[in-house]
């Protein structure tokens, strides 16, 4: 017959094991299984049967279920692993097209490279946050987010290579500086309000350090350059609002 101390050490133990299944299956499950495994302790302690073997068939069991999640979870990953590849692949063909029909198009094989890691580096971002929140706001935040990142990424190459400056490469440390905050929040929606707010701020100071400064914008009129600017600015303020808001019905 087991002592209540050796339940709570079972116990302890399984709540150890649980912590191998992949997190969204863990967070959804793992304190009811925890306490289903207490309770069976309990009742066959009470009807004067032996817990060692009972725990250790449980345990084994619990091992080939956490296997089978893992297996399912590296398989679901490896899915969407190559759908996002094979869609930032046929968004490559756009710019490679266009570089074989579009005069003056003069990319290099690094300008493709880069052009692929955006496509492909926002296609997961977006994937793999999406599916760790239900929140619709959080969801469309998201999207917003890594749009304007995008074009902003995306703005920031083609200009580069146009004029080659390095001073251009603040626009980077936009991105940077959202990178830097998502990780900080990881990824909550009120810390992720923040970083969107703070890539706003950062937007605007890098429009007047390249154009105030540096007097080196992308070609056309300086109220048409600001226009955009603001507007992208706008953007991850909109981005961050969304966010705000998702936090606001988290809390509730």
């Amino acid at each position: 017959m087991g002592t209540e101390s050796a339940i709570r050490r079972y116990r302890r133990w399984y709540s150890m094991l649980l912590r191998l299944y992949p997190r969204r299956f863990r967070d959804r499950f793992g304190e009811g299984m925890a306490q289903t495994f207490h309770d069976l302790c309990r009742e066959r302690r009470n009807a004067g049967r032996s817990l060692p073997g009972f725990v250790v068939g449980v345990f084994v069991e619990t091992l080939l279920g956490i296997v089978r999640e893992n297996t399912n979870q590296m398989t679901q990953m490896q899915r969407t692993v190559s759908r996002v590849a094979l869609v930032a692949l046929g968004l490559l063909m756009v710019p490679l097209i266009a570089s074989q029909v579009v005069e003056g198009w003069n990319w290099g094989p690094g300008a493709f490279v880069f052009t692929y890691v955006l496509f492909f580096g926002t296609g997961m971002a977006y994937a793999l946050i999406s599916r760790t929140m239900s929140a619709w706001a959080y969801k469309a935040a998201v999207g917003l987010a890594l749009v304007a990142g995008f074009v902003l990424g995306w703005s920031a190459m083609v200009h580069m290579s146009e004029t080659e400056n390095p001073v251009n490469l603040v626009y980077f440390g936009v991105l940077a500086v959202g990178a830097v905050g998502a990780a900080v929040a990881r990824l909550e929606a009120r810390g992720m309000a923040r970083a969107s707010y703070a890539m706003a701020a950062a937007l605007a100071v890098a429009w007047v350090v390249t154009q105030v400064v540096f007097r080196d914008t992308p070609a056309g009129p300086v109220w048409d350059i600001g226009v955009r600017h603001g507007g992208m600015v706008l953007v991850f303020a909109g981005a961050g609002l969304l966010f705000r808001h998702a936090s606001l019905q988290g809390s509730k």
